[in-house]
Formats: structure tokens, C-alpha cells, sequence
């Protein structure tokens, strides 16, 4: 053993107590009744071991005098007592197994179901995305979360765990009395010293092993990456037309170990010398024991019943030196689970920071929005905007478009209040948008972005979340699944509006790129039927084809016409209806005005537009033919 080992080991030692304690502080939240059974139970199966040791040494003592007495006696009856006590003892023992169980997984569940909504309440508790994208906040959540799907490294085994240690120590602690009563204290206090100088050396050990797992959070989070590539089907058709199957196998197997070298360089230093030291210390506390008790029997101090019961006893109290299955592993792992939750709680609630925001938006905007010198970009990366100055009227629509990486999306991200500016201000109708509540703000929007979610549900959910209080309308869903050009698609599936949108389950089906986005303006349309006033598309028929875009943009302009609507788009062909159009370029508004009066003027949108448009016809009058 190194001279740095026992520092190691030692080192923050009242950070792992307190560590232990607010596990111990969790376990109340696993429900009164349950704990409490939880706990008598243990009580008594820490009880009935060492009873059944007093029993059989009590069946020892008496079987001589039985074999003299001989059948029938009272001496044959009291040992038959005796030995039907031990097999009630020892089955009740047997009995309390699988009840035991039962109730830790009861309160591991729920505290575990305390620690999922303390994670999805965190997460929702700033409306700033960039917050959740930050690194450390990422770690701790990836981290805390994946190992929530470890049912035995969760905070809530954990405190099973911890429960299970009360029969243990109980155990160990009454071995020890009887030892002490029987024959002599000091050979009871030794035998209770090895059994727990094994236990703290191996927990010591343990809690640095576990220490320096998390050193390799990164690693672990490339190997779960690496197996979802494997195992999901999100990269099954990707893996096979490229063969890509060697290669991550390869990627898998390296990252696997480059997380689990470190930790096992660990366990070689802090388990293996240490243990050998400790465990002679055991040994020589629990062969001075047995000695006092040999030499006891020996010189006819203590019968041959009680040196059996003293010998069996001294095996009892040192059980809890061994590997405890139900506490050790999950003890330890779930407290750092628990540890990655709660710095996942605090970084969120330091850098979501206080909101005094307290206008209401309903209703709003009535006059329009404004963009006044609007500076942003993600993270400590450069500007994506830079000084954007942009007006949305109210009740018209607007359709903004640039070339890949303007900052279009960006744009519609800061209106939606998924983060911040850096610098300038968003108004709506005069007022700063930081003055609403965001989740107020953002009712008021009905929004298709480009990664819409697709939800592995009923149609009838899918577009329902638009407005979930009108989720069991059927009349007001197939009215937004008309509008959005969806409900011939919907016709055409097995169950309808009941159809899963999935062939993960059974009954399910899978749509193509352009059905799903228009599934996913059907959602938005459900959001406007239910109050919103602002509707933004940002790319939402980038599947479609050139013709099928300009039919739906110009049946969508006609049926929101009246309603304040942004379309982001790149092709300059499709939006050319709309009431303004505005160029970004390089996170500025370089022109603006209608499509006529932006093709006139023979800039940046006219060379695009007639760009764009031959690549999809022979002469490009012919596609503005056909746009009109």
C-alpha cells in the first residue's frame, strides 16, 4: 500500500456523510407505511439469525442429557420444543425473504419516480435552452438519467440499500451481545470489531472505486452512443448500405474500455493491498475470539453447547464483513446518481436565475413584433444574428428567406423564447418580450419546426397536442388535418385517426417525410383553433417537391390570411405570396418588401429566385408561369 492510500481513502470522508445522509434523508419520501414495514422487517430478520444460532446451541447443550434420558422423557421433549422453535425461527426467516423484496422495490419505485419528476421538473424550469445545452448541465443530466434506467444504481435503490443495512449491523451487534453474555464481553467486542473493520475497509474502498468512475463520464457517454448506434433503429439503414458495422463495433469496443481502464487501476490499488491488511487485522481480532473460547472449553469454563453457540455466533457477526448484495453496489452507485440529479438541479436553478415577468401576452400581438438590434449566437460561439432589425405586422404574413446558415431558424428560436439575446430587445406590440412569462408567451404560438417531433402515438394525439384540451374533439382534428392537406393521408391508414404512428408497436404504421410534416401543421393548426395568434413554419415542406411547396404555401397564405404568420424558408420560389419577404443574409436583413417589388429591384432575392427556379424548369419564365 502506498504512503497516499490511507488519504486517499480518507480524503472528503465528511462529503461521502454527508453524501449518506441525504440518502437517509430520501427514504421517508418512499411512503410512511411502507418504510415503516420496510424497517420492522429488517429489525426482525436482523433478530432472527442470532436466535437461531441461541436455538441450535440450545439443541446442542441438551442432546447429551436427551441420549441418557432417552425417548419420552421430559428431557426428549424439551429438546423436541427446542427444535421446533429453531425450524419456525428458521423458516419465518425463509418467509421474510421475498416480502422484504417486495417492499424495497415498492420504495424504490417511488422514490425513484420522486427523482424522474425532480429531473423533468429541472429541465422545464428555465424556458433557456441554452442552459440544457451547456456541458456540465449535460453530463450530470445524461449521467443521472441514464443510470435512472439502472433500476440498481438509482437514488431510490440506494435507500433500499441503506434499509437493508439495518438487519446487518442488528445482526452483527447482537452476535456480539450474545457472545459477550454467554462467555465474555471482550471476545464479543472483538468479534464485533473484525466483522466491521472488514465492512469499513471494503466501503472506503468501494467509495473511492466509485469516486473515480465519474472521472470517466465523458467515455461512458461515447460507449452509450456508440451502442444506440448499434442496437436502435434510428442508423440501421445507414449502418448497413454504408457498412458501417465493423467500424462501430471497433468505435464501441474501444470507448467501452477507455471508460473502464482507468476505474480498473483503481480497484487494483485501493482493493487489493488494503484488503490483505484489513482482513489480517480481522483475523487476528476474530482468532483471538475463538482462541479465549477453545481454551474456555477446554479447561470445562464453558460447555460444549456453549462454545458451539459462541462459535456460531462469531460467524453471524462477522457476515456483515462479506459483500452485501441488496446494499453494497446499489448504495454506493445510487448515492452518485443521486449526486449527478442534484447537480443537474442546482447548475439549472442558478443559471435559470429569478423572474420577476409578469404581463399577459393573450391576445397579443395586435399591432406586431419587432426585432431592435438583435445580436445572438449559441453558446461562446460567434454571432449568428448580428444587429437584426426586423418588423412583423400584425394579421400579415411574413415569409423569411436565406440561404442555409443565415440565421432564419435562429430568429424564429428568439421569438419562440428558447433563449435569450445577447444584445437588443424583442418587442411585441412595445412591450419587451422578457415581460411575459415565457410559457405564457409561448401558448401564443403555434410553431412547426424543422425537427418536429414525431410522436409514436395515435394520429389523433399527434395533432391533438396542438391544443390538449381539444384533444377528444374528432371534429376540430379533422377540420386541421383538412386545412393542412392531411386528411386523404389519415382516410388511407388502417384505424384512422386511432393509428399508431409506428411500426414499433403492433397496428402501426410509418409515414413518409412529406405526410408527417403535414401531420405536424395539422398540431398547429390545433394550437391556432385554441388561441394562438402567431403561427410560424420554419422549413415545414422542405419534403416536398417544388410544385406540391407552391400549392401548399399558397393555400396555407389564403386560409391564415388575417392571422400574424412567419414562414422560414430557403427555396425563394415558394413564398411568393405572402404579404413581405425579407432576405437574410449573414444574420442581417439585407432587403425586404413583396415579391414584385424585390425581383424589380434585381438584388439579392431576384438573383436567388431566378437561380433556384432554373434548376427546376428549362427557362425560368416558365416556373414563374407556374407560380402564378
Amino acid at each position: 500500500m502506498t504512503a497516499a492510500l490511507p488519504g486517499e481513502l480518507f480524503e472528503d470522508f465528511r462529503g461521502r456523510v454527508r453524501d449518506r445522509w441525504r440518502i437517509i434523508r430520501l427514504v421517508p419520501t418512499g411512503g410512511a407505511a411502507a418504510v415503516g414495514a420496510a424497517l420492522l422487517m429488517q429489525v426482525v430478520a436482523g433478530a432472527l439469525p442470532v436466535a437461531f444460532v441461541v436455538l441450535t446451541g440450545a439443541v446442542i447443550q441438551r442432546v447429551p442429557e436427551t441420549v441418557r434420558a432417552g425417548i419420552g422423557t421430559p428431557q426428549w421433549r424439551e429438546l423436541r420444543n427446542v427444535l421446533v422453535a429453531a425450524a419456525v425461527v428458521f423458516f419465518v426467516q425463509q418467509a421474510l425473504l421475498p416480502v422484504q423484496a417486495w417492499a424495497g422495490e415498492l420504495i424504490r419505485r417511488r422514490i425513484d419516480d420522486i427523482a424522474s419528476d425532480r429531473v423533468m421538473a429541472a429541465s422545464f424550469a428555465t424556458h433557456d435552452l441554452g442552459v440544457l445545452e451547456d456541458q456540465e448541465v449535460i453530463e450530470s443530466a445524461a449521467n443521472g438519467v441514464e443510470m435512472l434506467k439502472v433500476t440498481v444504481w438509482t437514488p431510490g435503490a440506494a435507500c433500499t440499500g441503506v434499509i437493508a443495512l439495518v438487519s446487518r449491523y442488528l445482526q452483527t451487534i447482537l452476535a456480539g451481545a450474545v457472545v459477550g453474555w454467554i462467555f465474555s464481553w471482550w471476545a464479543g467486542a472483538l468479534l464485533v470489531l473484525a466483522g466491521l473493520t472488514i465492512r469499513f475497509g471494503y466501503r472506503l474502498g468501494l467509495s473511492v472505486f466509485v469516486k473515480s468512475w465519474r472521472t470517466v463520464d465523458a467515455e461512458r457517454r461515447k460507449r452509450w452512443y456508440f451502442r444506440d448506434l448499434l442496437l436502435e433503429p434510428r442508423a440501421a439503414k445507414e449502418v448497413r448500405v454504408f457498412g458501417l458495422l465493423p467500424w462501430l463495433r471497433e468505435r464501441f469496443t474501444t470507448t467501452a474500455l477507455e471508460s473502464v481502464y482507468p476505474t480498473w487501476a483503481v480497484r487494483r490499488r485501493i482493493f487489493y493491498g488494503p484488503y490483505v491488511l484489513y482482513t489480517l487485522v480481522a483475523f487476528a481480532a476474530t482468532a483471538g475470539a475463538l482462541a479465549m473460547t477453545a481454551n474456555a472449553a477446554a479447561g470445562q469454563v464453558l460447555v460444549i453447547g456453549s462454545a458451539a453457540l459462541v462459535a456460531q455466533a462469531a460467524l453471524s457477526s462477522l457476515q456483515i464483513g462479506g459483500f452485501i448484495a441488496d446494499s453494497d453496489v446499489q448504495t454506493e452507485y445510487g448515492t452518485v446518481t443521486s449526486q449527478a440529479l442534484q447537480r443537474f438541479e442546482d447548475t439549472v436553478a442558478a443559471r435559470a436565475g429569478a423572474t420577476t415577468a409578469d404581463r399577459d401576452p393573450a391576445g397579443l400581438p395586435r399591432a406586431g413584433i419587432r426585432f431592435e438590434g438583435v445580436t445572438f449566437g449559441y453558446g461562446d460561439g460567434p454571432p449568428v444574428l448580428k444587429g437584426l432589425d426586423l418588423d412583423v405586422p400584425a394579421g400579415q404574413s411574413l415569409a423569411v428567406v436565406g440561404l442555409n446558415g443565415a440565421g432564419k431558424s435562429t430568429l424564429v428560436k428568439l421569438l419562440s423564447r428558447f433563449y435569450e439575446p445577447r444584445q437588443g430587445q424583442i418587442t411585441v406590440d412595445g412591450i419587451d418580450l422578457r415581460d411575459f412569462p415565457a410559457e405564457r408567451w409561448q401558448r401564443q404560438i403555434a410553431a412547426v419546426f424543422q425537427d418536429f417531433v414525431q410522436f409514436e402515438l395515435p394520429v389523433r394525439d399527434n395533432v391533438g397536442f396542438g391544443a390538449t384540451g381539444l384533444r377528444g374533439d374528432t371534429a376540430r382534428i379533422e377540420s386541421a388535418l383538412e386545412r393542412a392537406g392531411a386528411a386523404d393521408i389519415v382516410r388511407g391508414l388502417p384505424d384512422g385517426l386511432d393509428t399508431i404512428l409506428s411500426r414499433q408497436y403492433e397496428g402501426g404504421t410509418d409515414l413518409s417525410g412529406g405526410q408527417w410534416q403535414r401531420i405536424a401543421i395539422a398540431r398547429a393548426f390545433m394550437a391556432v383553433d385554441r388561441g394562438a395568434r402567431l403561427l410560424v413554419l420554419d422549413e415545414p415542406t422542405s419534403n416536398l417537391d417544388v410544385r406540391a411547396e407552391v400549392e401548399f404555401f399558397d393555400r396555407f397564405l389564403e386560409l391564415t390570411r388575417g392571422l400574424t404568420t412567419i414562414v422560414i424558408s430557403h427555396r425563394f420560389s415558394t413564398v411568393r405570396r405572402a404579404d413581405r419577404i425579407v432576405v437574410l443574409d449573414d444574420g442581417r436583413v439585407v432587403e425586404s418588401g413583396s415579391h414584385q417589388e424585390l425581383v424589380d429591384a434585381g438584388g439579392r432575392y431576384a438573383e436567388l429566385f431566378h437561380l433556384q427556379a432554373a434548376r427546376f424548369t428549362d427557362d425560368a419564365a416558365d416556373v414563374e408561369e407556374a407560380t402564378r
